[in-house]
């Protein structure tokens, strides 16, 4: 992804952690945005060795759907079955497991075919 686009999204994704009270990850953002922005992210991936990356960019912004990445992943309810192996979570949660937290819901990987999927809490 260019750099300038990937900026753009890196600020409307630093607006979204402030909105949520996500305010560690929106400080560590900002220094990936600064480092973005005056060319100090490595070439290709866009790199800072600050654990933030192009690639955690979009999953953020896949999780906390956020344009163009809205519909990346699809949102069930806590008890649905996975779609494709039709695993059905047992009392203790074991065919399915919590990859990634955050305000407002989850991520779950079914751990038999490896389908993934949001879970979100209702407002």
């Amino acid at each position: 992804m260019e750099r300038s686009q990937l900026a753009r999204l890196v600020a409307v994704l630093g607006r979204e952690f402030v909105r949520r009270r996500m305010h560690a990850h929106a400080g560590k953002l900002r220094v990936y945005y600064l480092a973005l922005r005056r060319g100090l992210a490595t070439t290709g991936r866009s790199e800072v060795d600050i654990h933030w990356s192009e690639e955690l960019v979009v999953e953020w912004l896949k999780l906390l759907r956020i344009p163009p990445y809205e519909s990346a992943y699809r949102v069930r309810t806590p008890q649905a079955p996975c779609s494709r192996c039709k695993a059905r979570p047992d009392n203790q949660g074991g065919s399915f497991v919590t990859e990634r937290t955050f305000p407002g819901g989850w991520k779950v990987r079914c751990i038999n075919c490896g389908e993934v999927w949001l879970v979100l809490e209702e407002k």
